[in-house]
């Protein structure tokens, strides 16, 4: 009787082992959830792909710009990541900001370029567009 009862629960343990190790192995390649980001891995030449990334980037506590994206394929190797539905806003002090937005872009995160695709809009304030142009050419 006690060995019957011991048979029986050394099957019941296996199979809840079996269950959790096949539960782990379905979900190995499946998305991460953190709040409304989604993070998931992906195949060749793109590491992790981002749902609603978001990068600020500051100097001295004062936010310079940030860049948006529906979403974000990075590929850390050749250190690109490919943003689409791309909104990038500048910061330029008293309350003054550029919203510049576009279908497709690439940001680089070591030499902090950006570069935008596709549908190109720029949203701002002309004034202060117009001093930036005419102090470019000045200086030429």
């Amino acid at each position: 009787m006690i060995n019957a009862f011991r048979k029986i629960l050394l099957l019941v343990v296996f199979s809840i082992i079996g269950l959790a190790g096949f539960y782990f192995l379905e979900n190995l390649n499946s998305s991460i959830d953190i709040g409304n980001v989604k993070i998931k891995t992906m195949g060749e030449g793109v590491d992790v792909e981002i749902e609603n990334f978001k990068v600020t980037h500051e100097n001295k506590g004062v936010k310079e710009w940030e860049l948006k994206a529906d979403l974000a394929q990075i590929d850390n190797k050749q250190d690109l990541t490919k943003l689409q539905n791309v909104e990038m806003v500048v910061h330029k002090g008293e309350g003054n900001q550029y919203i510049i937005s576009a279908d497709t872009g690439t940001y680089k995160s070591k030499t902090e370029v950006v570069r935008l695709n596709g549908n190109v809009k720029l949203l701002g304030s002309t004034n202060e567009l117009k001093k930036r142009l005419q102090t470019k050419s000045n200086q030429e």
